[in-house]
């Protein structure tokens, strides 16, 4: 009942509604880059900024920290399904992996589970070797830059600032479980620290973009602070259907739908994609850029013929791995009362006052890892399973099928379990987002391939069997942790745990960890793999550039929100610098 009452409650405080004809910069999407974006550069009153985002304001279930499922599949999500996946997938409906996306003034930091993790040092590096300027050393001044870090614990303080506009602190419910399980990490060779410092390879509690046990989303962070800034527009519920050139190919313009009608207006600078790691490539290959033989199947005209949809990537894991465990301290959905939300209601207070049960990270060395200061699984324990709510909630929002749930997930929904999610670092598996039609409200077909390079599944098995050693440590049998008894629907003629046993439960429950990038990647002037360059600029056209997450080269370590940001911080300098070099004038 709390939860329908509060859904329909908006959090309206970014209120401009105004169009005017013509705009310094446009920016398409106002989600976690793209929020970043208008508040940096309407900074400068000299530049006039117009933000469109397709979806509305969040509402008030937005801010609660325990119920990041319950906004997926209504209006605040894009509703993303993938194509039938051939090696992955098996025990979803259709062989189809759901893929939420914020259609929402934020984004999907509206939708996220909150976490807060920057990536590896040697992500970034390895960005710079194609990309000139975004190292590590480049990209640690804009993490710090918009962060406010409220966390007491943590002492690297090179690696960290206050006083941003971003909120990162740590849930303040302080579940038993959260100790016992940096123990059982200990015991595994993972000391407890902070893996946005000096070293990843550590276990511990999760930072997160939270402020005073809500949500800090990017519009509160960013946007609503800046009400009333006369020089930046936006307008929500506005549905961007081309971006315009001219004849020399510079971006002139945008059109999109809002209140019934069909707008366009111009840019004198550039027009600023930060929809997505999916509607930023579909946008531009419904402008004409893109692969030169989808758009001509199309009857798009051709702009510039780049490999627009290409690259694309998103880390993967599976919710099989579940135990039990014989004390309370899980979020057990009959065990949660009216009391609890009460308390969470008014003092943010409570069981209610953390990411969706996510508790502890770690990050951890399969044999097939090379390099030790470059871990590739990421180890996200949960005080909840699939189980946890009846049975209802995580099935709805994944789309397992009703056999997977009948056989897996009913027989525990009394018991306290616990879920050890492996989730694979530097996915090998490269998929594709294409235009389905030249139509812009129809959905793109996006194909991630999942678990189609075999070394992909090689790395998640040896992932799976460090879950299943942490729950075998003397810490975690203190609480009586127990791998379920049951065996994952088609993978029972497998002896239970073995490699093939493993292989078959990812096969069978391969679960996104929300994370898609790569499809507009960036690279160096030479590299025909490349959309945008160091820049950010589009190639082969002008006045356009993409600043989301679909321009990462690479895959990172570890959710991406984080550097999304960064992505935003980083380009709305180089724009910025870029307009102080001319003055303001447009470049020649």
């Amino acid at each position: 009942m709390f939860l329908k009452l509060i859904y329909f409650l908006p959090l309206v405080l970014v209120v401009s509604q105004e169009i005017n004809q013509q705009y310094d910069y446009v920016i398409v999407g106002g989600g976690s880059a793209g929020s970043v974006v208008a508040n940096r550069l309407s900074k400068n009153a000299k530049i006039k900024v117009l933000l469109l985002e397709a979806g509305e304001h969040p509402n008030l279930i937005s801010e609660a920290l325990a119920f990041p499922l319950h906004l997926q599949k209504t209006k605040y999500d894009w509703k993303y399904k993938t194509t039938k996946q051939n090696d992955s997938c098996l025990g979803y409906n259709d062989q189809r992996s759901s893929w939420p996306r914020g259609k929402v003034l934020g984004g999907s930091s509206v939708l996220n589970y909150m976490v807060y993790v920057r990536g590896n040092k040697r992500d970034f590096d390895q960005w710079a070797e194609g990309a000139t300027g975004w190292s590590y050393k480049d990209v640690l001044p804009y993490f710090k830059k918009s962060e406010d870090n409220r966390i007491p614990e943590i002492t690297e303080k090179d690696y960290h600032s206050v006083g941003g506009e971003l909120t990162i602190d740590k849930s303040s419910y302080e579940n038993p479980i959260k100790k016992v399980i940096l123990e059982a990490g200990e015991e595994l060779g993972y000391p407890t620290g902070d893996y946005n410092g000096a070293s990843q390879k550590v276990f511990s509690e999760v930072q997160a973009t939270i402020r005073d046990g809500r949500r800090c989303s990017t519009k509160k962070a960013f946007l609503d602070p800046i009400v009333g800034r006369r020089n930046l527009d936006i307008l929500t519920s506005a549905f961007v259907t081309k971006i315009n050139f001219d004849y020399n190919k510079r971006a002139i313009g945008v059109t999109f739908d809002y209140d019934g009608k069909t707008i366009t207006v111009s840019v004198r600078r550039e027009v600023i994609l930060s929809a997505g790691a999916i509607n930023s490539p579909q946008l531009l290959m419904l402008s004409g850029i893109g692969p030169k033989e989808e758009l001509e199947k199309l009857q798009i005209p051709l702009i510039a013929n780049l490999p627009v949809g290409k690259n694309l990537q998103d880390h993967i894991t599976t919710m099989f791995v579940i135990a039990t465990m014989e004390l309370p301290y899980t979020m057990l959905k009959s065990r949660i009362s009216v009391d609890d939300f009460l308390s969470y209601l008014k003092n943010q207070e409570g069981i209610l006052n953390t990411l969706g049960g996510t508790d502890i990270i770690g990050f951890v060395n399969t044999k097939y890892n090379k390099i030790e200061e470059w871990p590739d699984i990421q180890l996200v324990l949960l005080s909840a399973s699939l189980a946890s709510d009846g049975g209802s909630v995580f099935k709805d929002a994944i789309g397992l099928s009703d056999q997977i749930v009948k056989e897996y997930v009913i027989p525990y929904i009394n018991n306290d379990t616990i879920t050890c999610l492996p989730i694979l670092q530097r996915p090998k598996s490269k998929g594709v987002i294409r235009l389905n039609s030249n139509n812009p409200y129809d959905h793109p077909v996006i194909d991630p391939k999942y678990l189609s390079h075999p070394d992909d599944l090689k790395v998640l098995v040896e992932g799976t069997k460090i879950c299943l050693d942490l729950f075998s440590t003397s810490a975690m049998k203190k609480i009586g942790t127990k791998p379920v008894d049951a065996a994952v629907p088609g993978c029972e003629k497998y002896e239970k745990f073995s490699d093939d046993y493993l292989a078959c439960a990812l096969r069978i429950n391969t679960q996104t960890s929300y994370h898609p990038m790569g499809t507009c990647k960036m690279g160096s002037s030479d590299d025909l793999k490349a959309v945008v360059d160091p820049n950010l600029k589009v190639k082969g056209v002008k006045g356009l550039r993409v600043i989301d997450a679909s321009i990462m080269p690479s895959m990172i370590s570890g959710n991406i929100n984080a550097a999304v940001i960064m992505i935003g911080e980083k380009g709305s300098d180089l724009i910025l610098d870029e307009f102080e070099k001319f003055n303001g004038k447009e470049e020649l």
